[in-house]
């Protein structure tokens, strides 16, 4: 060791004196951009880093060599650990006027791996619980001897964990009074000799109530009766399905104890209603050991309608309903229903509307579920549902209140030639505009927008682009990819398809439409969705880029990548070609994505019906490169864990060099 670091602080200089010289008056290059500045490795393990010249016209390579091959060796780029020890990995421009190093720390190679388990001794895949539930882990190894350990979270408002892995969930104080009903994080245990694991952990409640069997998200309004009881809970996000919160971690206040009050009945909830009608009160919640209090829904005793309707979730240009009329799951799958969009409380001005014959296969035997997409963000919408089984003389129509709902805020920006700055957004993208309408009602199902089952407008025969949509193809949980079609009385946007027909994608033409989202992959076929080149990138430059987008994985743990491109590959997504089939700029035959070189990995945390926010950041992005979306190898065997969904993404300059 004591060797290398005198190597290291000789040579150091002269790496900094390469990498600074401007070469005034030449035309060689200018600089080299490594994809990484520092690279961990076990020995006998590889990694590969990536290396531009700049300005990127000059199409040089680099030459790659190692200051001490004691330690590591490199060809081509990629890094391989020989002995424990620090040295340094040089990028030279083929000119031989600009340099580049990155640090590598070789490590000993992994004796023994780690897993985690609870008090039962079962090994855990991730932690869910609520806010203030402890759970006591440990640490077990591989080789079953002796090891002290180290545990860390790494958001400090999602719970803290001790020295011996007592963990606590959303304990750690926030200046926001909402962290603690939904954060995320990883769990991280490392032995002594630095061989660990990682566990994705979440601390939330469902920020809703549920009353009798219907969930309630936060805000909602609940209809009751008069002189009723009704059992009540708040649910926390479980690790196969939403629980109920223990009565001694929450309580409530009602603004109106006069018309209702909320028992504790052995250990359970009960809401029990007065004989007034037309009366309404704010429930507030609070936790157990928290001073902060949230509005969680409003009770109204009024007319209860026939068919139970709620609103569960939204994106910028979706909105989600459930209803019920009290009746199994299949016995309500089996009722034919009118569904109607409006843009005004009073119903007069109508956004869209669909109509659902009985029995359709559309519902997967499940609850009716309805996502309305394409909708403008930012918007207030009230939604209404009516069964339209024929009527008996005299009977009341069966249908629902007006449920109030409301789309969240994004604002698109699309590549441009003009140079960006630091701080500016130079891409966003909210994939939900590219539905139509036509709508997903199983339970994390979407629709294909197949060539088969879509009526053209006169404009274009391509995909994405302008188009009335009158069927569609959808999929259902049951037979992941079997055909349904749905009628859809909803125009195209042209202008969402033009936008999305700027982007590319991976080596199989797999990448679905859902509502709300883009479905990539397939169990057989694993696919990636690929940015339009980043030409707002200023020449010359190399940006550090924070990339935010809202994903989700078949299930907890599967893993997905986004990668940088420098390869100008530009097929439309819409054309069905595959990326590697096309052309390069020099009209060659275009390689297979790199996954590797310049690349982060995220995992996933649940399954596709939960979209979770990452952000990422990339370094050593250069104008005109993409950036590729999807499972971590581009052709991947046959598995579940290629499916993703990924609803919208946004990039932005963190810093330019």
């Amino acid at each position: 060791m004591k060797r290398f670091f005198t190597i290291a602080i000789l040579l150091l200089p002269a790496l900094v004196a390469c990498t600074d010289d401007s070469s005034e008056g030449s035309e060689g290059a200018t600089s080299v951009v490594l994809t990484a500045e520092k690279v961990d490795l076990q020995v006998g393990e590889s990694k590969t880093i990536g290396a531009t010249v700049l300005p990127a016209s000059l199409g040089m390579g680099v030459v790659w060599s190692v200051l001490d091959g004691t330690y590591a060796e490199v060809k081509d780029g990629t890094i391989t650990g020989k002995a424990e020890g620090v040295t340094y990995v040089v990028a030279t421009s083929e000119d031989g006027n600009q340099k580049a190093a990155c640090m590598v720390s070789v490590n000993p190679a992994a004796k023994y791996t780690v897993s985690i388990t609870n008090d039962r001794g079962v090994v855990l895949t991730g932690l869910y619980g609520y806010p203030g539930m402890k759970m006591e882990l440990s640490a077990v190894t591989s080789d079953g001897e002796e090891h002290s350990f180290t545990w860390s979270l790494d958001e400090g408002a999602a719970g803290t964990v001790t020295s011996d892995g007592v963990l606590t969930f959303g304990t750690a104080a926030s200046t926001d009074p909402a962290y603690v009903y939904d954060s995320q994080a990883y769990l991280t245990v490392v032995s002594e000799e630095g061989f660990g694991c990682q566990l994705p952990f979440r601390s939330s409640l469902k920020g809703g109530v549920k009353v009798g069997e219907v969930f309630y998200p936060s805000a909602s309004v609940v209809t009751v009766e008069a002189n009723q009881t009704y059992p009540m809970s708040v649910l926390y996000e479980g690790e196969l399905i939403p629980e109920a919160v223990p009565t001694t971690a929450v309580s409530f206040e009602l603004s109106n104890p006069s018309a209702f009050s909320i028992q504790d009945v052995a250990g359970s909830f009960m809401l029990v209603t007065g004989e007034e009608t037309g009366v309404s009160s704010t429930v507030t919640l609070s936790l157990a050991g928290s001073s902060e209090k949230v509005d969680i829904a409003q009770l109204k005793i009024d007319k209860v309608y026939p068919i139970i309707a709620q609103f569960t979730d939204a994106t910028s240009s979706t909105l989600s309903f459930l209803w019920t009329e009290g009746g199994t799951e299949i016995e309500d799958a089996q009722k034919p229903y009118t569904i109607y969009l409006y843009k005004d409380e009073e119903c007069t001005q109508l956004e869209v509307s669909f109509s659902i014959p009985a029995g359709d296969e559309c519902w997967s035997n499940r609850h009716p579920k309805f996502i309305f997409s394409g909708l403008a963000p930012d918007t207030p919408y009230w939604f209404k549902v009516v069964d339209t089984t024929p009527l008996e003389p005299g009977e009341e129509a069966i249908e629902s209140g007006v449920i109030p709902a409301r789309t969240e805020a994004f604002t698109h920006v699309m590549v441009s030639d003009n140079a960006a700055s630091e701080g500016d957004i130079i891409l966003a993208e909210d994939f939900g505009q590219l539905c139509w309408g036509a709508d997903a009602v199983s339970l994390a199902a979407g629709y294909d927008v197949a060539t088969a089952s879509v009526a053209y407008n006169g404009n274009t025969g391509k995909s994405f682009m302008s188009r009335d949509a009158a069927r569609f193809r959808g999929h259902i949980s049951t037979e992941p990819f079997g055909d349904r079609v749905l009628t859809a009385n909803s125009t195209a946007k042209k202008e969402a398809g033009l936008r999305i027909a700027k982007w590319a994608q991976g080596y199989y033409a797999r990448i679905y439409v859902g509502p709300g989202y883009l479905f990539l992959g397939t169990p057989s076929y694993g696919t990636h969705i690929i940015t339009p080149e980043l030409i707002n990138i200023p020449e010359g430059k190399s940006a550090k880029l924070k990339v935010t987008l809202h994903a989700a994985g078949y299930a907890s743990g599967a893993k997905a990548v986004l990668a940088v491109q420098h390869m100008k590959i530009s097929n439309e997504i819409s054309s069905g070609t595959q990326t590697n089939k096309g052309k390069d700029e020099q009209g060659r035959d275009a390689p297979m994505l790199n996954l590797t070189d310049n690349s982060q990995t995220i995992t996933y945390s649940g399954g596709l019906t939960k979209l979770t926010e990452f952000e990422i950041v990339l370094d050593g992005v250069v104008k005109g490169d993409r950036l590729a979306f999807g499972p971590t190898v581009e052709i991947p065997a046959k598995s579940n864990n290629n499916m993703m969904l990924i609803s919208d993404m946004t990039i932005q300059i963190l810093e330019l060099q």
